[in-house]
């Protein structure tokens, strides 16, 4: 998780281009971008649902804002990590493809009649302890991300699997 914020905070960095009131900070939209449904704030999932799901108490969510949701211990960085992300017009491949990098096991998933991956992390002394499930959606997608840190947990997948599957129901 740490790596991937990482790359993403690379990801949106600075850069050497010219800026100003007449060069524009973001790239254009892409034409003839075809977008998914509208998800709800969180991928409409209550914080009380993901502390059910996870069986981790005190979980503060961290940060919330329209395109995802960051849960953490006691609000802290160190423990658990459980995030919702959804991404419009960005490429599901590409997040594949960091996944197949870096984790033990990526495959293909279905939920609710929706296509993406699944991405599994291995932990030396805690085994499976991380799951990431992207769905695509014409061209976005949105990802869960569950994180554990020590035992006992659920099993991670299980818990991705079920709160991308109320996403799912949630999205508009």
């Amino acid at each position: 998780m740490a790596a991937a914020v990482i790359l993403l905070i690379a990801a949106c960095g600075g850069s050497d281009q010219p800026t100003g009131p007449d060069v524009p900070s973001t790239a254009a939209p892409v034409a003839g971008a075809k977008h998914g449904p509208m998800f709800p704030e969180c991928g409409g999932v209550t914080d009380q649902t993901v502390t059910e799901q996870t069986r981790v108490t005190g979980l503060v969510n961290t940060a919330r804002n329209s395109v995802g949701c960051q849960w953490l211990a006691g609000g802290g960085i160190l423990g658990p990590h459980f995030s919702f992300s959804w991404y419009r017009g960005s490429p599901i491949g590409r997040e594949r493809k960091t996944e197949e990098l870096s984790r033990a096991n990526v495959e293909d998933i279905t939920i609710e009649g929706h296509s993406g991956f699944i991405a599994m992390g291995d932990d030396l002394v805690l085994g499976t302890s991380l799951c990431e499930i992207g769905i695509q959606y014409d061209d976005d997608f949105i990802e869960w991300s569950i994180s554990f840190s020590q035992k006992p947990f659920p099993d991670p997948c299980d818990v991705a699997k079920e709160l991308t599957r109320q996403s799912i129901v949630n999205a508009k």
